[in-house]
């Protein structure tokens, strides 16, 4: 059975798999068995997103979840499952944002979960099934964004102006794959302070030959009626189709639909989550962007973390969203998600 010491740091700093030591306490983050010694999963999950920028943060989760089954010396269903729950909340506690994360992690677990039912004579050879079935998941998931590249690239007509807002790797798939395929189209793309994440996107975009104009943040109702369409992504999707993304998308969405134009989220179904937050303020993520009592000599806006902040658009604010199994009305995607409790 594995154990998890509480998190202290944001990221453990010891090496993914070590071996055991005489002192049976673990450091802070490790999930810790005396059968098979120490597996960082946070330093394994961190090396995951340093080693590949566009890896997503579902993606990471699952793939480390995914070497914490090969490491295990589980002998029966219970421990695996044990050990993957505790893995989970290992990893979710690292990060103030966790909500894609935790999203990875439960899909993972319910994937892995549906094919325990039978209690199988060799389960030696049931766990390298699922281990297997593990490994497979995750490589499925990440091939969603070639699939929301695909279809995304169809909706993309020539002539057309897209907004474009943060840096999702989804959208930015998309039109990438446009500009590959000869679209011709422009993009007009927000700055996205404080990460400027949009000066980015417009770098990767000029180099590709799409016309790119990068605006600033408070220029986006200006800038609306000049586009047809905005293209979005999302952190995460709740059980009602209602999104968080990056601070900026939800006034964005109010522009758009002042102006009539299309809002468009490319999102992975592995970032579908069953919770329900009512408004900004429900979202269960700690956020200090309002502080009226701020550090002596502060006088501008709060920092962000390195994740940044998010905020939150309810779905009569988006027109579709494009997944990896096919373009989902917002009802649709609620739907879905309400049915994910009983699979």
């Amino acid at each position: 059975m594995f154990n998890v010491h509480p998190a202290h740091d944001r990221r453990a700093r010891n090496s993914s798999l070590t071996h055991p030591s005489t002192d049976t306490s673990p450091a802070p983050g490790i999930v810790y068995s005396t059968a098979m010694g120490q597996f960082d999963i946070r330093s394994y999950y961190s090396r995951l997103l340093s080693e590949d920028s566009t890896k997503s943060m579902p993606i990471a989760a699952m793939e480390s979840l995914s070497a914490l089954c090969d490491a295990s010396k589980a002998t029966t269903i219970h421990e695996l499952l044990s050990s993957i729950e505790i893995g989970s909340k290992a990893l979710i506690a690292s990060v103030p944002n966790s909500i894609s994360l935790t999203a990875g992690c439960a899909m993972f677990t319910k994937f892995i979960s549906a094919h325990t039912h039978d209690d199988p004579r060799d389960f030696g050879a049931f766990k390298k099934k699922l281990q297997e079935n593990g490994h497979l998941f995750a490589q499925s998931a990440r091939e969603a964004r070639f699939k929301i590249a695909a279809l995304g690239v169809g909706m993309l007509r020539d002539g057309e102006v897209v907004m474009v807002h943060g840096y999702s790797r989804c959208a930015v798939g998309i039109l990438k794959l446009a500009a590959q395929r000869n679209v011709r189209f422009k993009v007009i793309v927000t700055e996205t302070r404080p990460s400027c994440q949009g000066t980015k996107l417009a770098v990767e975009l000029r180099a590709l030959g799409v016309p790119v104009a990068v605006i600033d943040d408070n220029a986006v109702a200006y800038a609306m009626k000049k586009c047809r369409s905005v293209l979005i992504g999302a952190e995460s999707i709740f059980a009602d189709a209602s999104i968080i993304n990056v601070m900026g998308t939800h006034q964005i969405a109010l522009a758009a639909k002042k102006y009539h134009r299309k809002v468009y989220v490319a999102t992975e179904t592995h970032k579908f989550v069953d919770n329900f937050p009512l408004d900004q303020f429900d979202i269960p993520i700690e956020q200090d962007v309002i502080n009226f009592d701020p550090p002596a000599g502060f006088d501008g806006p709060m920092p962000q973390t390195e994740l940044g902040f998010v905020d939150y658009t309810e779905p009569q604010f988006i027109d579709a969203f494009i997944t990896e199994v096919g373009l989902l009305t917002p009802d649709q995607v609620a739907e879905r998600i309400v049915a994910m409790r009983f699979q």
